[in-house]
Formats: structure tokens, sequence, C-alpha cells
């Protein structure tokens, strides 16, 4: 295993990729994050003026150079959205509403557009067709999960922490058409990350709930393009602190899920060799003391080898990072 620095600054607190969005082409990598004054305090010590910043690689992540785009992501406004045809340059940015960095998103949520793969932006855009889970007593608390013409969203209840479901939608160039509920039923169900496995389509989740001491992650799966959607299958564990979100890579016909630990404040490597119905705990990508660590982004290289991009928070102002583990599975 190989470690990099994606971005460090002293005095500056950089978290949660997972929340921010990942793209990529070939080789070239693109990861978003926040950053925001540091400050010794409780676990995320981070203060405002926020900032919602990209890192781009153009080597496989074996080097990165930060971006300071010129919007600021907050979709606390939103209008319609344009007549486009997504090509292999353009990519979609969600914004939803959520702590740190999402509360001034509009309730309904929206998006952003890039067509020349993340250098320049535009919107936001509502989710024309989709009104009706993010209207009455539900808000949008999605992040960015995009995959070939289909979004993955999650919705809850406006002041009912902990009433998140997923769905997915399909977009045709304009708008958005509900497809099916991923997961609707007892506990949070947020954070989606979809993949591809032969013709079946699987998503991994986080979720917390009554029915562990802590986090984990589950895993469905659906064999009819996402019409309808297995039981949740557990991937692995996430410790306490609200637990973690997962990343998750298709690479040689098997599923790779990244996710971290919290209690145990462990990245690790989860697989399934058998499109997402079973999970095994194939290997710990970063182990550090009592650091509050993940909210990974995977990313495939063309070697074969997998990137996994997360957060990496100590006390001390300049141990607070976004690392990145190149490894071979």
């Amino acid at each position: 295993m190989k470690h990099v620095t994606v971005f460090g600054q002293r005095g500056v607190y950089a978290g949660w990729p997972a929340n921010h969005g990942a793209w990529q082409w070939g080789d070239e990598f693109l990861v978003g994050f926040m950053t925001g004054p540091h400050t010794i305090g409780a676990m995320h010590n981070i203060r405002e003026p926020y900032a919602k910043v990209l890192a781009r690689s153009l080597d496989g992540g074996d080097s990165w150079t930060g971006e300071n785009p010129t919007m600021d992501f907050s979709a606390s406004e939103t209008s319609p959205a344009p007549l486009v045809t997504l090509d292999a340059d353009a990519i979609i940015r969600v914004c939803g509403r959520y702590d740190h960095g999402g509360y001034d998103a509009a309730r309904h949520g929206g998006f952003y557009l890039s067509m020349n793969k993340g250098r320049s932006w535009q919107g936001a855009y509502a989710f024309d067709g989709l009104e009706h889970h993010f209207t009455g007593k539900n808000q949008n608390t999605s992040r960015t999960c995009v995959l070939d013409d289909m979004i993955f969203l999650s919705a809850a209840q406006r002041n009912c922490w902990g009433t998140d479901y997923v769905f997915v939608a399909k977009h045709d160039g304009r708008f958005f058409h509900e497809h099916g509920i991923v997961y609707k039923g007892l506990g949070r169900a947020v954070m989606p990350r979809a993949a591809r496995v032969g013709d079946r389509l699987v998503v991994v989740m986080r979720r917390l709930g009554a029915q562990y001491d802590g986090g984990w992650i589950d895993a469905v799966f659906s064999d009819d393009d996402g019409k309808t959607w297995s039981a949740p299958q557990l991937v692995g564990m996430t410790g306490a602190h609200n637990g973690n979100p997962p990343a998750l890579i298709e690479l040689n016909g098997s599923l790779y899920c990244a996710y971290a630990n919290r209690s145990d404040c462990e990245m690790r490597l989860s697989r399934s060799e058998d499109g997402g119905e079973t999970w095994k705990l194939v290997a710990l990508l970063r182990e550090h003391g009592d650091s509050d660590i993940g909210y990974p982004q995977l990313f495939k290289r063309s070697d074969g080898q997998l990137v996994c991009v997360y957060y990496w928070a100590d006390t001390y102002e300049d141990c607070q990072r976004i690392e990145a583990t190149i490894f071979r599975p």
C-alpha cells in the first residue's frame, strides 16, 4: 500500500469527501471536499466560513492539485434545468440538506452541471419531476451518486433525524423520473453508492438504527435495472459517532466497499464475489490511534490498483488532512 496526501494545510480543517462527489476519466480523478478554519475542540473541529473545493489527479492518484471552483455549491436557490445531453465529460453534483455545509441548501435540494470535467459549473437546478419526495414534510438529504443515467437520492422527514430513505431516478436530458424505491424501512438509510456487476445493480448505504449498537453498511441489489430491490445484506460495522458512509467500486467482477469504523479508527475494505449477496472483510487500509477517519471515495486505476480517498482528523491542526491510499486488492 502507498499513502499520499491529497490536501493538508496547517490551520485548515478539510473533511468528508463522501459528501462532495467523486468522478473519473481513465486515470484522471476528481474529488470534492470541504474546508474551513481549524479550531481545537470537538471531533469536527471546523468553523465557518466553509469552502467547497476540489482536488484533481492526472496520474491515477499519485499526486493531486487543489482547485477552487467559482460555485459555492449551496443550492440555496434553484431554477429549472436546461436541456442537456450528458456525455463523457459531463458530470452532476448534488446538494442537499445535511450537517456541515448542507444547511443552506433549499429543502428540495438541487444539482449543478459541469460539461468540462468539473473545471466550470452551472446551476443550481431543481430536480424537476421529483418534487413529491421533497415537499410537505420531507427534505432532500442527498449526496452525489450518479451511475449512467441513474441518480440515487435520499429524503427524510423535516426535523426528524434518522428517517432518511433511498430511491433511484432516471434522467432523460431534462427531467428526472422516479424509477424505484431502493430502501425504505426501519432505521436510517442514507448516502448510497452504486455499481454494476454484470447485469446487476448493487447499492451500499450508510445505516443507523435500533438493530445494532452503532452504525453499519448494508447492501441491496436489483436484477431488473433498479425497479425492485433485495432485502438488505450486512457489509460491515462502522462503529459509534453516527457511523460512516461507504464507497463502492467494481473490479474484475468483484465488488469492493470501503468504509471506516470510527470506534476502532480503521479504514476497512470488504469484498463481495457474488454480486453483493455476501461480504467479507479483506483488508485494513489504514489504522491510526484515536483519529476520526472515513467518508471515503473509491477510484479504479488503469493498472488494476484501487485508490481510496478519505479524511483524517486528529485534535491537532497540523494532523488534519485528506488522504489517499493506493493498493492492489
